[in-house]
């Protein structure tokens, strides 16, 4: 069927040629009583032309559609793991502060550029783990040519990737809460204290029903595994 409906339409083009047209008039006018056998050879290798191209191009358009889709999918696994940790920071902070109210929360940045949240409570260590960081590099690169390929890709791929930029902005905010008194800045130093969790817990979940429906067109599957790299 697929073969039958391009060897169709590229016949139609044929028809609608200018240089078909005025053969056509010719023999309508009686001046060209049949077509050669060189015209309508021509014909015939145009039209298998432009079919072989059509299917090559098509089977091209498949092979990038689907590693722009592996490689979105491969994104959105190392996002969950940034949401999950984001979510897992802001649990375990609440469940701390019941035994460690006075607890101080603060950024570590490791030799390799890594940020880390510590906790403390006076000189005791009560938490720590890393902040992942929120990527969007696949998604900025290949938009512009999965807006060309799939339009129901392209949609999805914006609104997931609209709530991935919440997502990192929620991980700024963690950031910053964590710097306030470093930076003296004009709101509670104490990030438990400053309005952020609430927010974020808000957040978060939207961002990975966003996600997850992007996945799912790209893969078939629920967004289940994360990625750590």
């Amino acid at each position: 069927m697929a073969f039958a409906y391009v060897l169709v339409s590229f016949s139609a083009s044929v028809v609608k040629s200018p240089n078909f047209s005025a053969l056509a008039d010719k023999v309508a006018n009686g001046e060209v009583s049949f077509l050669p056998v060189t015209v309508i050879s021509a014909i015939l290798l145009f039209i298998l032309r432009e079919i072989l191209e059509a299917i090559k191009k098509k089977r091209e358009s498949k092979r990038k559609l689907f590693a722009y889709k592996s490689l979105l999918a491969e994104e959105l696994e190392l996002n969950l793991w940034a949401q999950r940790q984001l979510l897992g920071i802001i649990n375990e902070i609440e469940e701390q502060e019941k035994d460690h109210p006075d607890a101080k929360y603060t950024l570590v940045i490791k030799e390799t550029g890594k940020e880390y949240i510590q906790g403390r409570d006076g000189d005791q260590f009560i938490f720590g783990c890393p902040i992942p960081p929120v990527q969007d590099k696949y998604y900025e690169v290949f938009i512009s040519n999965i807006a060309e390929l799939d339009e129901k890709l392209f949609d999805l791929a914006q609104s997931s990737y609209e709530e991935v930029r919440n997502m990192a902005h929620v991980r700024n905010g963690l950031i910053e809460g964590l710097l306030a008194d470093q930076n003296d800045e004009p709101y509670p130093h104490d990030i438990r204290k400053s309005g952020f969790f609430h927010y974020a817990k808000n957040e978060l979940p939207d961002t990975f029903d966003a996600m997850n429906a992007l996945y799912v067109e790209c893969t078939g599957k629920q967004l289940k595994n994360f990625r750590l790299r």
